[in-house]
C-alpha cells in the first residue's frame, strides 16, 4: 500500500479514536453535525426550488426548533412520566406475569427455567444497565446543561451550541468535500474521492433510511398496541420502533415487553395472538416493503456480518457503537476490497506469480 494512502488511513483512525475518546465532551458538537448531515438533502432540495443556501438553512433551523419546542412542551413530559413509572413498576409487572404464566403451565407439567426472585433481580440490573449505557451521552449533556443553568455560563453554552453548530455545518457542509480533497495529493484524489463517495453513500443511505424506518415502525407499533389495549402501549411502541435502528434490538425488547404486559392484564389468548400478529406483520412489512424501498442494500453485509458487527460495536461503544457498527462495517468492507485489489496489483504480489 502506498505511503500517502497508508498515512491517510492512519490519520483517519487517529481522528476517529480522538472523537470516540472525547465523545461525551463533544456530544453537543456531534449532535449538531449529525443533524446537519441528516437535513442536508432537504437543504439541497430547497436550493433547487430557488431558495438561497442561507434561507434554506434558516427555514430548516426554524422548523426543527419549533418542532422540538412543541414536542418538549406537549409530549416529552408525558413520555418521561410514563417511562419513569414503567421503569419503577416493571419488575412488579414481570413478577405478576411470571405467576400467571407459571400457574397456567405447571398443570401441563412445564416449569419455567428461572426462579422468580432471580428473574426480578436480573431485570433490575438490566434496567439500570440500559439506562446508563444507552443514555450516558444524553445524560452527561443534560447534566452539564441543567447544572450550568443553575449558576454558570456552561449551561447556556451547552444549550445554544447544538443549534449554532447545526446552522453553520448545514450552511457549509457542501464546502467540506472540496477543501478536504485539496489536502490530498493530486495523484491520489480520484481514489480518495471514490472512498469518500462510498462512505457518504453507505452512511447517508443507512442512517437516514434506518431513522425513517424506525419512525414508521414506532407509529405502527404505538397505534397497534394502543388498539389492542396493552398497558403503556404507546411508550412500548415508540421505543420498539426507535430502537429498530439497531437491528434485532427493537423487535426483541418490544415484543418481550408487550407480552409481559399482556400477561399482567391477561384476559384471554386473543391479546397474545394480537401482539404476536402485530409484531409479525410489522416485521414482514419492514423486511419486504419498507426497508427495501427506503434503505435498499446500502451496506451489503450478510446476516452473520451484521451480527458480528453489532457484537463488536456494542462491546466497544454501547448503544452508540451498535448504531454506528453497521455503516462502519459496510465502509470497511469497501475499503478491504480496494486494499485487496491494490495488493493483487502490487509488484510484490505479481512478482511471486509463476512465469
Amino acid at each position: 500500500m502506498r505511503a500517502p494512502i497508508a498515512g491517510a488511513i492512519v490519520g483517519a483512525a487517529v481522528l476517529l479514536w480522538l472523537g470516540w475518546a472525547l465523545f461525551d465532551t463533544l456530544f453537543p458538537v456531534i449532535m449538531g453535525f449529525a443533524l446537519a448531515y441528516a437535513f442536508d438533502p432537504l437543504a439541497d432540495w430547497l436550493q433547487r426550488r430557488k431558495f438561497s443556501r442561507e434561507a434554506a438553512v434558516s427555514m430548516i433551523l426554524a422548523g426543527v426548533t419549533l418542532t422540538t419546542a412543541a414536542a418538549v412542551a406537549l409530549m416529552i413530559p408525558t413520555l418521561v412520566s410514563e417511562a419513569h413509572h414503567f421503569a419503577l413498576d416493571f419488575p412488579g409487572y414481570a413478577a405478576a406475569a411470571y405467576d400467571r404464566l407459571s400457574g397456567r403451565l405447571e398443570p401441563l407439567g412445564v416449569r419455567l427455567p428461572a426462579d422468580k426472585t432471580t428473574l426480578i433481580e436480573q431485570l433490575k440490573v438490566w434496567l439500570q444497565g440500559v439506562s446508563v449505557a444507552a443514555l450516558s451521552p444524553v445524560g452527561a449533556f443534560a447534566g452539564r446543561l441543567f447544572s450550568g443553568v443553575a449558576g454558570t455560563l456552561t449551561g447556556l453554552l451547552n444549550l445554544i451550541i447544538v443549534p449554532v453548530v447545526f446552522y453553520y455545518f448545514l450552511r457549509d457542509i457542501d464546502l467540506f468535500r472540496p477543501r478536504l480533497m485539496n489536502l490530498v495529493p493530486a495523484r491520489h484524489r480520484a481514489a480518495a474521492n471514490r472512498w469518500l463517495s462510498e462512505t457518504d453513500r453507505v452512511f447517508s443511505g443507512y442512517i437516514r433510511g434506518q431513522v425513517t424506518v424506525a419512525l414508521i415502525l414506532a407509529l405502527i407499533y404505538s397505534v397497534g398496541l394502543s388498539l389492542l389495549g396493552i398497558r403503556f402501549g404507546i411508550l412500548i411502541g415508540l421505543f420498539s420502533g426507535l430502537l429498530n435502528i439497531v437491528p434485532y434490538l427493537g423487535v426483541t425488547l418490544g415484543l418481550g415487553t408487550a407480552l409481559i404486559m399482556t400477561a399482567v392484564d391477561f384476559s384471554g389468548w386473543g391479546s397474545v395472538i394480537g401482539v404476536l400478529a402485530l409484531f409479525g406483520a410489522a416485521q414482514t412489512l419492514e423486511g419486504f416493503v419498507i426497508t427495501p424501498r427506503i434503505v435498499g442494500d446500502k451496506v451489503g453485509l450478510s446476516p452473520v456480518g451484521t451480527i458480528v458487527a453489532l457484537i463488536i460495536g456494542g462491546g466497544w461503544g454501547g448503544m452508540p457503537g451498535m448504531i454506528l457498527a453497521i455503516p462502519v462495517a459496510g465502509c470497511l468492507k469497501v475499503y478491504a476490497g480496494d486494499a485487496a485489489a491494490a495488493w493483487r496489483g502490487s509488484s510484490i504480489y505479481r512478482g511471486g506469480e509463476p512465469k
